[in-house]
């Protein structure tokens, strides 16, 4: 693990502070959006969602409107 080098919020400036807060917020964040990819990645590879039709009918046409002859 990574050790942590802290300064006391007393020493630093009014930015290096919002810096510091900044980097907190963006960590946090990082971390949520992390966690809710994995749940949702994980979530989809155990459903399945199948398609309205199978593979070989082609979604242009319309079966019961087949023209056989052309005039």
């Amino acid at each position: 693990m990574q050790e942590i080098k802290r300064r006391p919020p007393e020493s630093m400036t009014v930015s290096e502070r919002m810096d510091e807060v900044a980097a907190l917020l963006a960590r946090g964040i990082s971390r949520v959006w992390d966690q809710s990819v994995a749940k949702s990645a994980n979530a989809a590879s155990k459903s399945h969602l199948g398609l309205g039709y199978s593979g070989h009918q082609s979604v242009h046409t319309d079966p019961s409107t087949k023209v056989t002859e052309s005039k």
